[in-house]
């Protein structure tokens, strides 16, 4: 166990650098000037002394190698720097959006979970029927669809067209139902089809060959023990997908005007905010690796031979 915890945080230390690193270079060498976009932003002129006022106000007129060094001292003191912006704290800002992102992250994965059960399960017990040619057919469908496309569409029929669904804001439980929906439901049915095809495989097993000639059902012998073995995949599936879900929000909450991470983070890429640009990847990064452990030490508890290895 001990070893276990050493290595996963040697691979998070080493995670946190090359992010922090690599989020660093392409910052600041990405096109465009944050002194520039901030003067205009405030219908200032930008001349040459307000742009290099302002560009000595943001702490850009040092050397870039001494951007990074003071850039790696606040990633591991956990101070992240200012806002450009706002000229609070990253981390302060970053923390107040977190809840939004988390509970639309939440109700993502229980949409995707659902899905993936639902669809996988019934393709499974009814093998080669209409119900699994329906099942795989709308699994191809929503993995073929985008993800934007996919929550315009949501916003047209649901809001725009029959008025049944807030499209944008976190007023109300109802305002989570479309964004949740647009992202859960592409990658449920993407893992409907991998379930689907574990639970096929596992059909071949001895122990399932064992329990057909005893004369139990192939509908039974899915539900009750060959669903207990994937049990596995379905736990990496949830970790992966839920790392993916908070990383991967942006345009999830862009679309629907959801007050979270993702949007803030794009209007902050507009505005070229460096520190909060660049403390959110070091934030998805560090979710990332922690999410994978959880879900690496959950392995060790369902399975104790991994605990051998």
């Amino acid at each position: 166990m001990v070893k276990f915890v050493l290595e996963h945080i040697l691979q998070l230390f080493l995670v946190v650098f090359s992010v922090a690193t690599l989020t660093f270079l392409l910052v600041r060498f990405s096109p465009g000037d944050p002194a520039t976009i901030m003067l205009k932003a405030n219908d200032v002129p930008a001349s040459d002394e307000a742009i290099y006022a302002m560009r000595s106000e943001l702490g850009l007129t040092d050397s870039v190698g001494g951007q990074y060094i003071e850039w790696l001292q606040q990633v591991f003191t956990g101070q992240w720097g200012l806002s450009f912006v706002s000229q609070k704290p990253v981390i302060s800002e970053l923390f107040a959006r977190l809840p939004a992102t988390l509970e639309l992250a939440f109700a993502g994965l229980g949409i995707m979970l659902l899905v993936t059960l639902v669809l996988g399960i019934s393709t499974a017990v009814y093998e080669n029927g209409v119900v699994d040619k329906i099942g795989r057919f709308l699994s191809l469908l929503g993995s073929a669809i985008p993800t934007f496309w996919l929550g315009f569409l949501c916003m047209y029929i649901f809001s725009v067209n029959f008025g049944w669904l807030p499209s944008m804001g976190r007023n109300d439980w109802k305002n989570l139902i479309l964004p949740a929906t647009t992202l859960g439901l592409g990658l449920g049915t993407v893992y409907a089809r991998v379930l689907r095809a574990y639970m096929l495989e596992m059909l071949q097993q001895p122990f399932v060959k064992a329990s057909r000639a005893r004369g139990i059902s192939k509908k039974r012998i899915l539900v009750f023990q060959v669903l207990k073995h994937a049990l596995l995949p379905i736990v990496t599936m949830v970790g992966t997908s839920f790392a993916f879900m908070m990383g991967g929000s942006i345009i999830v909450e862009t679309i629907f005007s959801w007050p979270g991470l993702g949007q803030y983070v794009m209007e902050s890429i507009n505005m070229r905010d460096y520190p909060v640009i660049q403390g959110y990847v070091v934030f998805a990064g560090i979710l990332f690796v922690t999410i994978h452990m959880i879900v690496d030490f959950i392995y060790l508890i369902i399975d104790p031979r991994l605990r051998v290895r």
